[in-house]
């Protein structure tokens, strides 16, 4: 479901419209962070994960390691990644019950 603000923040998404390189090296990044992430936090959920890729993004701009263009890329597509569009459900394992 999205919120007004996500709503607001679409048509800019759209008029941005990154390339298929920008889009392939921001997936690039993103796996290279929850790499990273899944190294050192035993507990890892969306909120984790959204959390530590917003502060390396911040780091990354404000050291020039990232342009502008390629964070926007990147927030796009951790809100298509990490937005709960399906919740899983688990069966439960009846061999512990």
């Amino acid at each position: 479901m999205q919120t007004s603000r996500e709503e607001k923040d679409q048509p800019a998404m759209e008029a941005f419209a990154p390339t298929p390189s920008e889009r392939i090296d921001a997936i690039e990044q993103f796996l290279q962070q929850l790499v990273l992430l899944l190294e050192v936090e035993p507990e890892i959920n969306r909120e984790t994960v959204s959390a530590w890729i917003a502060i390396c993004s911040a780091s990354a701009l404000a050291h020039g390691a990232r342009t502008p263009r390629q964070t926007k890329t990147l927030e796009g597509l951790c809100r298509r990644v990490l937005t709960p569009a399906v919740d899983v459900v688990r069966p439960a394992d009846v061999r512990w019950s």
